[in-house]
C-alpha cells in the first residue's frame, strides 16, 4: 500500500469530528477527507510537511466543511463534493455522483451516494485499500441522525455498505462510540478488541473498526428489513 491514513481530531470539545489525511508515502501530496476545522489540519500538514491537492467532502454540514476555504486559499487545492450538494459546499470545484471513480495521486476512490443524514451525502471508498470514509452515515455502533432524509433512505444506504468486503476498514466523521456503548457489550469477551480500538481512537490514534465488526456489534447494521431498522 502506497498510502498512509492519518486521523486528525477536530472540534475536540464539542463535536469530536475526525478529519483524515490520505498521504502518499512516495511524495508529500495528500488528500483531505472532510476539512472539519482548519487549525488542527494545517498544524498536522505543516508538521509532516505534506501538501494537500484535494479536499473530499462527504456532506454540507458546517462541522465537515469549516476548514475548506482557509485550506484552499493556502494550498490552492480542489474540493470534491456531491453534485446534489455542490452549491452548499464552500469552495467546491469538482462535482461527483454515484459510481464515479477518482484517480488522485496513486489512489483510486469510488463515489457511493448514501442519502439519509443529508439528501446528497456521499461516501468515499478506496477499493484497492479496502477503506471506507462514511462521514455521518455510519458511526461505530450507531448511525447519523436523519436531518434531511428518511429512515428508508438511511436503511438503503446501509445496505450498500453491507455489500462491501468484511475486511473493509470504517472511518467515520465523528468519534461517538462511547455514547453508544451498552453494558452488555462492555462485558462481552468478543467485544474487548473492539473496545480497545475505541480507547485508541479517543486519543486520536488510528484504530479503525472493520465492517465485519460493525456487522457484529452495530445494531443498525443487524437490521435486515426496514421495519427492523425503524424499531
Amino acid at each position: 500500500m502506497t498510502t498512509e491514513i492519518i486521523p486528525i481530531l477536530c472540534n475536540e470539545k464539542n463535536m469530536a469530528n475526525y478529519a483524515y489525511l490520505i498521504a502518499d508515502k512516495q511524495n508529500s501530496q495528500t488528500i483531505i477527507i472532510d476539512a472539519a476545522e482548519a487549525n488542527p489540519i494545517l498544524q498536522e500538514l505543516e508538521k509532516r510537511q505534506l501538501h494537500p491537492t484535494h479536499i473530499l467532502t462527504t456532506h454540507h454540514h458546517f462541522d465537515h466543511v469549516e476548514g475548506n476555504l482557509t485550506i484552499k486559499e493556502k494550498y490552492n487545492c480542489e474540493i470534491v463534493a456531491s453534485e446534489k450538494e455542490f452549491n452548499k459546499i464552500p469552495g467546491a470545484t469538482i462535482p461527483v455522483q454515484e459510481g464515479d471513480i477518482l484517480n488522485i495521486q496513486n489512489t483510486q476512490i469510488q463515489i457511493i451516494e448514501a442519502p439519509g443524514h443529508t439528501l446528497g451525502h456521499i461516501l468515499y471508498h478506496l477499493p484497492n485499500e479496502q477503506k471506507l470514509f462514511t462521514g455521518d452515515v455510519l458511526f461505530n455502533l450507531c448511525v447519523g441522525g436523519l436531518f434531511e432524509g428518511s429512515a428508508e433512505q438511511m436503511f438503503n444506504s446501509l445496505q450498500k455498505i453491507k455489500t462491501l468486503p468484511d475486511n473493509t476498514e470504517i472511518f467515520p466523521g465523528h468519534e461517538y462510540t462511547r455514547t453508544c456503548l451498552t453494558q452488555n457489550l462492555l462485558t462481552l469477551p468478543q467485544a474487548q478488541t473492539y473496545i480497545k480500538k475505541m480507547l485508541s481512537r479517543e486519543q486520536g490514534l488510528l484504530a479503525p473498526s472493520t465492517l465485519k465488526e460493525e456487522k457484529e456489534f452495530n445494531p443498525y447494521l443487524q437490521a435486515n428489513t426496514l421495519s427492523e431498522f425503524i424499531q
